[in-house]
């Protein structure tokens, strides 16, 4: 469940005791509520203790759910694990050797070799997707998503979560591989012998 907080304040709409009304007054502990079903010319009020309004069971805030809002790059990059972060620059060099020619991005920083004749400038951006597809053995417009994604995003763009499954899509893998080979120790002794009765 997402927690937020608005301001008692004159204007808020709320639903109290049954009623939908509207903040028009806070003055010390008293709150002046307007009904909203008021008859045309005649406004009803409602004055209650600021403490009776907030514990009162029917005590609705009539305000939208903010949306939430997406982790920031910093949080996305930092919540991965050391082969997600090798993961992650590998599919970053890729990327930027489609953009610019260079793996890290830059003639200054060119490795032995860069750029290839793939990637070298003035290659169509076309034969440039289709190389690298060719490359890891995917589609070419998967290659122009993580482009679009880097251009959108940055490095984060490149990071993606999967639904989980099942609960131990979310475990850690050495823990279940060391889970699994306990369990196979013990497979043997498990197995029932006899007649079942």
């Amino acid at each position: 469940m997402t927690s937020w907080t608005t301001p008692l304040q004159p204007g808020l709409a709320i639903s109290f005791d049954g009623e939908q009304f509207t903040v028009a007054e806070i003055e010390g502990r008293r709150i002046l509520l307007q009904s909203a079903a008021a008859v045309v010319g005649v406004p009803r009020w409602r004055q209650v203790d600021i403490s009776v309004l907030l514990v009162h069971p029917t005590t609705e805030i009539l305000v939208p759910v903010p949306q939430e809002k997406e982790p920031t790059a910093a949080a996305v990059l930092s919540s991965l694990d050391d082969d997600g972060d090798d993961d992650l620059t590998r599919r970053c060099r890729h990327d930027q050797e489609v953009l610019t020619g260079f793996q890290l991005g830059s003639e200054v920083l060119a490795l032995p070799g860069e750029p290839r004749q793939d990637y070298a400038p003035g290659t169509p951006w076309m034969h440039r997707y289709e190389a690298k597809a060719a490359e890891l053995e995917v589609d070419p417009a998967t290659v122009r998503r993580w482009v679009a994604r880097v251009k959108k995003s940055g490095p984060a763009g490149l990071i993606y979560e999967r639904p989980a499954r099942s609960v131990l899509d979310r475990a850690d893998s050495r823990w279940l591989e060391m889970a699994r080979s306990v369990l196979k120790g013990h497979e043997r002794g498990s197995r029932r012998c006899g007649i079942w009765s």
